[in-house]
């Protein structure tokens, strides 16, 4: 990935010269557009709306960690096999170092599966709240 300066007027070229004067603009823009998006006719609902919108943006970094996570510790464990049978002599040393690479895949693919798992059960959850505005959702028996 490309590094590129924060297109603001905080430095040369746009760049800031610290990261929490980029994180102070974003929240900024995040603050705007919360109140933009979430507009209710009441504050309580624009403060559940908020929560939701929040528990939803925290579930799906979880989910999206917890199997990135999962995903380098799957390729790590087959970069440890693919070694092992390449580089070692035949023996218990290598039977033995193949075999745990050969775990760190399961359990990785295991935590990958646990992570998907989590943001089904859970990611529907942040939506409990409408917008307001929007007409309500009839139930289906």
């Amino acid at each position: 990935m490309n590094a590129k300066p924060h297109p603001g007027p905080q430095a040369v070229g746009g760049a800031t010269p610290h990261p929490w004067e980029a994180l102070a603009v974003e929240a900024t823009g995040n603050a705007a557009r919360l109140v933009r998006e979430l507009s209710a006719a009441h504050p309580a609902h624009a403060a559940l709306a908020a929560l939701a919108w929040h528990a939803n943006q925290a579930i799906t970094d979880h989910v999206a960690a917890s199997y990135t996570l999962a995903e380098l510790a799957r390729q790590q464990g087959e970069a440890v096999v693919v070694a092992g049978e390449r580089h070692l002599p035949e023996g218990p040393w290598r039977t033995a170092f193949v075999a745990a690479g050969r775990l760190q895949v399961r359990f990785a693919e295991a935590a990958a599966g646990r992570a998907i798992g989590f943001g089904r059960r859970f990611g529907h959850l942040a939506f409990a709240f409408p917008r307001s505005g929007t007409p309500p959702v009839a139930s289906t028996p």
